[in-house]
């Protein structure tokens, strides 16, 4: 099967076809979760790509190759931009959580865990790499990275490889991806957000209250126990909340695909 579909792709016509696939699975692949992951060396990434765009080939029409040279690159350049956003549809429900640790890493004072180590070297990771790793467990429990690929196959549905894609809804994708972002950021942060701004609103009525206490001796351990504690507690709500983002995915990628509409070639 595998010498069949090479022996396709090594047909002179299919080539544009594979190349403008390949191009769309290569820019799902930079970003998409899991299939991005850095620990993958660069030539498996590549195979990748290979063998995925090879099973995909068989389910397209061939492309349609501009009449002008100049234009070859502008429909890759659009092509990747495609895929690119496919695979934003899940790395930023990722990355939100990522921004929301950092939030809570920074409000509770463990930011400057790395200025206290002894070892300058050592990287101390935070509360941001805990809620990272929780929603790409989760975005690997709904089966996030397969919904990706889904995606790329139904875009190639709807947007034949090869056409004149024009990016009609660029201001309204750009918009839902930032929205989602601050989104996911917002909901996962707010419960042990809202608990910490308390404790620091407690603390200062108490040394106005209180001159001879230390509100900063007082401040830093109270605020990071606390923080652990929150956090602790609303892990159970937060990977509630990132499965229903993570299970919008699909829903995403389709916003975005309607956003691009095909053109034939014009001369």
């Amino acid at each position: 099967m595998t010498t069949g579909l090479l022996e396709r792709v090594l047909v002179p016509a299919n080539l544009p076809t594979f190349a403008f696939v390949l191009t769309r699975v290569t820019g799902m692949l930079l970003v998409g979760h899991l299939w991005s992951m850095q620990g993958l060396p660069r030539i498996l990434r590549a195979a990748l790509a290979f063998v995925l765009t090879l099973m995909l080939l068989p389910t397209v029409s061939r492309a349609e190759v501009p009449d002008q040279l100049l234009r070859i690159p502008v429909g890759l350049a659009m092509e990747f931009l495609l895929g690119l956003l496919i695979g934003l549809g899940a790395a930023v429900v990722v990355q939100g959580a990522s921004m929301a640790g950092e939030v809570l890493t920074s409000q509770m004072g463990l930011n400057l865990g790395p200025s206290a180590s002894p070892v300058s070297e050592v990287v101390i990771p935070g509360v941001g790499q805990l809620q990272s790793f929780l929603a790409l467990l989760i975005y690997l429990s709904v089966n996030g990275h397969l919904m990706l690929l889904r995606g790329v196959g139904r875009s190639l549905e709807a947007l034949p490889p090869g056409l004149n894609l024009v990016l009609a809804g660029g201001p309204g994708i750009g918009t839902r991806i930032f929205e989602t972002l601050f989104s996911v950021a917002l909901q996962v942060a707010a419960p042990a957000l809202v608990a910490l701004v308390l404790i620091n609103l407690a603390v200062g009525i108490t040394s106005r209250a209180v001159p001879q206490l230390n509100a900063i001796m007082v401040l830093f351990p109270v605020t990071i126990g606390v923080g652990l504690i929150m956090v602790g507690l609303t892990l159970p709500m937060v990977a509630t909340t990132l499965e229903g983002w993570m299970g919008n995915i699909p829903g995403r990628i389709t916003d975005t695909i309607d956003g691009f509409h095909a053109e034939p070639w014009g001369n």
